[in-house]
């Protein structure tokens, strides 16, 4: 007689559920911040009823799944669970983030809202509302928060609280953690994911303290803070950052864009004064690349008789290339305005990003590392074919399983790459502003050029280009392999038979 077979992937709910409703345990609390904030700020009933009715449903629910998981060590580690639950619990922040903006009447229409949702919870920063400034206390903290959640990873908080702090709660955190490798700082996944958010809250309020002594109000400071963090760049001005017309606050968002863009092992090993080596590398070309780009930005404006001094270039090109190659997207000027040579280093460097195991997007500096290293060896491999090649960088040794990891996923990031801009061409863009708001999504910029430059927002893009959008958000910042593993035959294919 034979076995029955099982339809679909044979997942374990035990896992998946914990953690979808630690993550909306997590959008919960959010929600309730914002109903303090529209209560504080006199709000009408329609936004009272946007967040308090919302959470009035997800708290008691989200807080139900995860009372009920018992014994999570005991559950079979494999990795489709993770990708899975990672790629669920994010689909369902969003969704559940979009509700109070249809409620509160801020979009007619359920795309809409859940693209902006799916902007602020992946950090993306790209926007459909037309005037920011404008809109309620409690919609802008609402965009902020939801940034400040995604921003170090809302999967890593469930790690972090959940009591998934077994074998189980490993899947989860690697399949949401950004860069090659995910550093265990500790023996427990559970207390290497406590000190991210530890360093993320302490960024946060020295941040929030920084913004407020540079001039802005508590109310805008703690709004811009939790979106410098987590390299976001919602604001509560529609001219972003460029509305307060301070040197001063442009600082700040620079030190603190720089600083999220750094790997946060790299901060605890050298607070514990352990070795930073692992990391070191890495922060050092991170550095390198944008003070060059600062220069070359620079130069490339300075050339072009772009209006301004050359200390007004300066600082408008490094605000620019620091937002950008970050992925934060604030703006203190329309660099869609910048000459030819500027625009095209700018989108260059919407690909690069910041380090890995940091809150930026994009391909990661290691990466472009190891690819670097591993294109100069094959070349060299040409010469002496029997040479024997180590791929190592400043001494730390990677495996050849790790190289093939690297290549493998430059090729599928440029091929998601290739068929989001034809998708985005179909939906209706011209060519440089559908390329652009593929690579302004993909790796979580926000602000590109062309029909959806740096001073305008995603209002040209059809409904159905939203949507191909809001899924580039969602690849991106799940780097790539962890969504599109779901979408091929083998993951849906019965598990037994």
């Amino acid at each position: 007689m034979s076995r029955p077979r099982h339809l679909g992937p044979d997942l374990n709910w035990q896992l998946i559920l914990p953690v979808i409703c630690g993550t909306l345990l997590a959008v919960g609390a959010g929600l309730v911040a914002a109903f303090a904030v529209a209560l504080a700020a006199g709000g009408e009933g329609s936004e009272l009823i946007a967040f308090g009715a919302t959470a009035a449903v997800v708290l008691p629910l989200s807080a139900l799944g995860v009372a009920t998981a018992r014994n999570l060590e005991t559950v079979p580690l494999r990795p489709r669970d993770g990708f899975f639950a990672v790629t669920a619990a994010w689909v369902a922040a969003a969704v559940v983030g979009a509700i109070p903006f249809l409620i509160a009447g801020t979009f007619d229409r359920p795309i809409d809202a859940l693209f902006e949702s799916m902007s602020g919870f992946t950090t993306t920063g790209a926007t459909v509302i037309d005037d920011v400034s404008g809109q309620p206390d409690a919609i802008l903290f609402w965009r902020s928060v939801s940034q400040w959640i995604g921003g170090v990873g809302i999967v890593v908080l469930v790690v972090a609280i959940a009591p998934a702090t077994g074998l189980a709660s490993q899947r989860v955190f690697y399949a949401e953690t950004s860069g090659i490798t995910a550093d265990r700082l500790t023996p427990r996944i559970a207390d290497t994911a406590k000190i991210l958010w530890g360093i993320y809250l302490v960024l946060t309020a020295a941040g929030f303290l920084a913004y407020v002594l540079a001039g802005m109000g508590p109310f805008d400071a703690i709004n811009h803070v939790m979106t410098s963090v987590a390299t976001g760049g919602f604001s509560t001005e529609t001219a972003s950052i460029q509305a307060f017309d301070s040197l001063a606050i442009e600082l700040v968002a620079i030190v603190l864009m720089v600083l999220a863009g750094i790997n946060f092992a790299f901060y605890w090993r050298a607070l514990r004064g352990s070795s930073i080596w692992p990391q070191a590398a890495e922060v050092r070309a991170y550095l390198a690349v944008m003070a060059v780009s600062v220069a070359a930005v620079t130069v490339a404006l300075a050339l072009s008789e772009h209006p301004g001094t050359i200390p007004q270039q300066l600082r408008e090109a490094g605000f620019s290339v620091v937002t950008v190659m970050t992925g934060t997207g604030y703006t203190t000027v329309d660099f869609d305005g910048f000459n030819e040579s500027a625009r095209s280093y700018l989108l260059l460097l919407m690909f690069v990003g910041g380090c890995a195991g940091s809150t930026s997007g994009g391909i990661k500096v290691i990466r472009l590392m190891l690819l670097a290293k591993a294109g100069g060896q094959e070349v060299q491999r040409q010469l002496r074919p029997k040479a024997v090649q180590v791929l190592r960088t400043r001494g730390r040794v990677f495996s050849e399983e790790l190289r093939r990891g690297v290549l493998g996923f430059f090729f599928v990031y440029m091929a998601v790459t290739a068929a989001g801009t034809l998708a985005m061409v179909l939906s209706g863009l011209d060519g440089p502003s559908a390329l652009s708001s593929v690579a302004a999504t993909l790796n979580l910029v926000g602000p590109g050029l062309g029909e959806v430059g740096a001073t305008d927002n995603y209002g040209a893009v059809s409904q159905g280009g939203r949507v191909v959008l809001a899924f580039l958000m969602l690849a991106g910042r799940l780097e790539v392999f962890t969504v599109l593993v779901l979408l091929t035959p083998a993951f849906w294919r019965p598990a037994s038979a």
